[in-house]
């Protein structure tokens, strides 16, 4: 993997970092909806990280999901309930934003931070992982 791809990774990475951290702070002050959001970009910041492993660039919230499912769940190298967590987090968001009278509730946004955390641990421990792989 060059250099110019490596930088790009880790720059997606840290800011699936800061969103996932700005979610659970916004957990704390119950904006839910807001948490849901930064938890969703969190995961799309993380996989369009693992996509560039394969140089694969997608430039549309479809577009990421549909490579990731295509290049990495189809051909399981990682778990189906990867692709179920990034289906699931993006409608809950799509809704939240979108959808004029949706209550998101506590335990809808703790379950969508948690399970975010879970996945992009996942996402970071594949590139660490397959960049250990190439040394």
């Amino acid at each position: 993997m060059d250099e110019k791809i490596r930088e790009l990774i880790k720059v997606r990475l840290e800011k699936a970092e800061e969103d996932i951290d700005t979610a659970v702070e916004l957990l704390s002050f119950k904006r839910y909806r807001a948490a849901i959001n930064r938890s969703y970009y969190a995961l799309f910041n993380s996989t369009t990280a693992v996509l560039l492993t394969k140089k694969l660039e997608r430039s549309k919230h479809a577009g990421v999901e549909a490579a990731f499912n295509q290049h990495f769940i189809k051909t399981r190298i990682f778990e189906i309930e990867y692709g179920k967590i990034f289906n699931y987090v993006r409608q809950k968001r799509e809704e939240s934003d979108y959808t004029a009278k949706v209550v998101i509730d506590k335990a809808t946004a703790e379950k969508i931070v948690k399970d975010s955390k879970m996945f992009i641990r996942r996402m970071k421990k594949y590139i660490k992982d397959i960049n250990e792989a190439q040394w």
